[in-house]
């Protein structure tokens, strides 16, 4: 497969989990890579597994003001971008008067603010062209106790991403929002998360599988797609029940938070 040859790819969150999953999945059809995350180790790890491409490292700080510009002009001093693959993002499960108000600017800005600059950047080049994939979550489907703040910054980049797809249908470029389930990534133990129900953990699934199935979306330009069939039958299912329901349930799925929320600096 090499239909991506001649392409370059951004792709943030690339250090890790379906960040650097997508990464490798894109190397494998020929795309060259721009990758972006604080852990420059993690980074160099990554671009290693991605032979025969074109592989830019930006170690920077996208959950900070002047984050995505920074990003931005380091990624394109090497070319135009075609690809443009919004993936970083955190949570923290926890009640949302026990978080800091630090965290949550810092999760609004990484999770929402410059996805939509980079997305504003990315269409703002000269002639653009290609494919912007913004990943969301199941959470952009209803409320999450304990997990309010993120599941509400999904449910921003999904709603945000099915405007974007319709208004750029029949132009050079396509809009696809990934909605995950749980994935067997580092993103549980940086919430403070992993103590789920058997429901949970019967489907989760592993990085790799989401990032073919987030690729192929892409390719075909669909506009929306949740990877997995108990994550499809889940996100139908809240269409038929009551609101409060549907969140209680989700909150009996999920279980109980962990008393110790970890410190920010491990996550991607």
């Amino acid at each position: 497969m090499a239909e991506l040859t001649g392409l370059r790819a951004l792709v943030t969150g690339g250090s890790s989990g379906i960040g650097a999953a997508i990464a490798r999945e894109l190397a494998a059809r020929g795309a060259d890579l721009v990758l972006t995350a604080r852990r420059k180790d993690a980074l160099a790890q990554v671009a290693a597994s991605c032979a025969g491409v074109r592989v830019d490292l930006v170690v920077a700080d996208l959950g900070i003001d002047e984050g995505a510009a920074a990003v931005w002009a380091a990624a394109t001093a090497g070319g135009p971008i075609d690809l443009l693959i919004n993936n970083a993002g955190f949570g923290a499960f926890r009640a949302f008067a026990l978080t800091e108000p630090a965290r949550d600017a810092e999760m609004c800005q990484l999770n929402m603010i410059s996805l939509v600059e980079l997305t504003k950047r990315f269409l703002a080049q000269d002639r653009p062209r290609g494919y912007i994939v913004n990943i969301a979550s199941i959470g952009a489907y209803q409320s999450v106790p304990n997990m309010a703040l993120y599941a509400a910054t999904k449910a921003f980049v999904r709603n945000f991403t099915e405007g974007l797809h319709d208004e750029l249908r029949g132009s050079n470029i396509s809009a696809t929002c990934i909605c995950p389930g749980g994935t067997k990534t580092e993103f549980h133990a940086a919430a403070g998360a992993g103590d789920y129900s058997w429901l949970a953990n019967a489907s989760m699934m592993s990085a790799e599988s989401v990032a073919s199935i987030a690729v192929r979306a892409m390719l075909a330009k669909k506009r929306n797609v949740i990877p997995g069939l108990i994550n499809k039958l889940s996100c139908f299912g809240v269409r038929l029940v009551p609101r409060w329901f549907a969140s209680w349930f989700s909150a009996r799925v999920l279980g109980k938070p962990k008393l110790v929320l970890p410190a920010r600096g491990a996550a991607a």
